[in-house]
């Protein structure tokens, strides 16, 4: 009856306390306010019986789970490709140039994740490992995603 009780009571603070980070715009839509929420209390479902000070450790767990929640959602931005690319170089020969246009039209064509793989690596100037942290996947398998991207993308500006 007791867990009954206190269980109510987490779900509903938590709520409310996800909910007005949604109000801040920091939670972008109500199934995270949800996602968030249901997190929470499924902690306090696991813990209950070691929780000494619940207020305490509701404090704790609600900010440390948006913060979890937020970062990582955070590393899944997406950044516009037209916007990042250099001016081309007035001194470069021609046959060195590729062209842009055509090159962002090919790789829009390919998969959302072999796009963002390759944004990361060349406009984001990311490492292999933090690639693989951020898509939250193995090295190896993002180089080896990286480098057939790159196969097919020259295949197909030819």
């Amino acid at each position: 009856m007791a867990f009954a009780k206190l269980s109510g009571f987490v779900r509903q603070i938590s709520h409310t306390y996800y909910l007005s980070k949604y109000h801040q715009k920091r939670i972008l839509n109500q199934d995270d306010v949800d996602d968030l929420t249901q997190n929470v209390y499924l902690s306090f479902a696991q813990q209950y019986h070691n929780i000494e000070e619940p207020e305490k450790w509701l404090r704790r767990v609600l900010f440390l789970n948006f913060v979890k929640w937020y970062k990582s959602n955070k590393n899944k931005s997406h950044s516009s490709l037209k916007e990042n690319i250099p001016a081309p170089d007035n001194f470069s020969e021609s046959s060195d140039m590729i062209d842009s246009e055509s090159a962002l039209s090919v790789l829009n064509t390919l998969s959302e994740e072999k796009q963002e793989i390759v944004r990361l690596r060349f406009w984001g100037d990311l490492k292999f490992n933090e690639i693989a942290e951020k898509l939250n996947k193995n090295e190896a398998a993002v180089k080896k995603m990286f480098y057939r991207t790159l196969l097919e993308l020259k295949d197909k500006l030819k």
